[in-house]
């Protein structure tokens, strides 16, 4: 059973991949109907009745942000609503322009949505990101299994000591690292000095400093040795 941290990029590259095709779908309906506000909304003058201060947290800042209850009139009707804004020059009692369609009235804005359609930008931004990210995790996996296959099929086959387990601190599953990797040496046959240094896929199993003087088998690139693949299954069972 595979249980290497490739599946848990893998997984993160289908999340970003999910996130980057969504946020765009939001951002581009945000500015449809943002640029339709603009195009049909027409203006009318009311009066505000009472402010409230809200703060908030965003970016690790404070901030701050007034909500405004305030009346107007539209065909002789009278409204009751609630606009938001980050200005503090706004008092009870000023005169303030408010925009709404025709035909929801009580849909108001101060302004005439450019907010609404810089944030759609933002959306869309952001979505290009996170697809972007999603796309280079799965085809740095893809490449990485890709040669895995092929160093299985037509590469040199060594043999090497593990010399340590070590804890992945790359990989983090709700706080914690449960994660690890080996490293293990060849040595050359005459000299016993040290012919290369290896290092494994990450792999989920507590048991991996057990292993330490145990040979495991690597596959060397035909003509590139820097390229190899360090084979845990024959030592715990599982596919890495």
């Amino acid at each position: 059973m595979k249980n290497n941290a490739n599946m848990i990029f893998m997984i993160l590259g289908f999340a970003f991949i999910a996130f980057g095709l969504g946020l765009p779908i939001v951002g581009i309906n945000m500015m449809k109907s943002s640029s339709s506000f603009r195009s049909e909304a027409v203006s009318t003058e009311g009066v505000i009745v009472e402010i409230e201060v809200e703060r908030y947290r965003s970016n690790g800042e404070t901030r701050t942000r007034y909500i405004l209850s305030v009346d107007y009139i539209i065909d002789g009707k009278n409204y009751e609503n609630i606009v938001k804004s980050t200005s503090s020059s706004k008092r009870v009692g000023d005169k303030i322009t408010l925009y709404y369609l025709p035909d929801a009235p009580w849909d108001i804005r101060i302004g005439k949505g450019i907010d609404t359609f810089w944030g759609g930008v933002l959306f869309i931004g952001v979505g290009g990101i996170f697809l972007t990210v999603g796309i280079v995790f799965l085809v740095k996996i893809k490449r990485k299994v890709a040669l895995k296959n092929y160093l299985k099929e037509n590469g040199k086959i060594i043999y090497a000591q593990v010399t340590t387990a070590e804890t992945d601190f790359s990989v983090s599953v709700s706080g914690s690292h449960p994660y690890s990797f080996i490293r293990c040496m060849a040595m050359e046959p005459d000299s016993n000095e040290i012919k290369a240094t290896y290092k494994s896929w990450s792999i989920k199993n507590d048991n991996l400093g057990s292993y330490v003087g145990k040979q495991v088998k690597v596959y060397l690139h035909p003509d590139d040795n820097k390229k190899y693949y360090v084979d845990l299954e024959d030592l715990t069972g599982q596919e890495n």
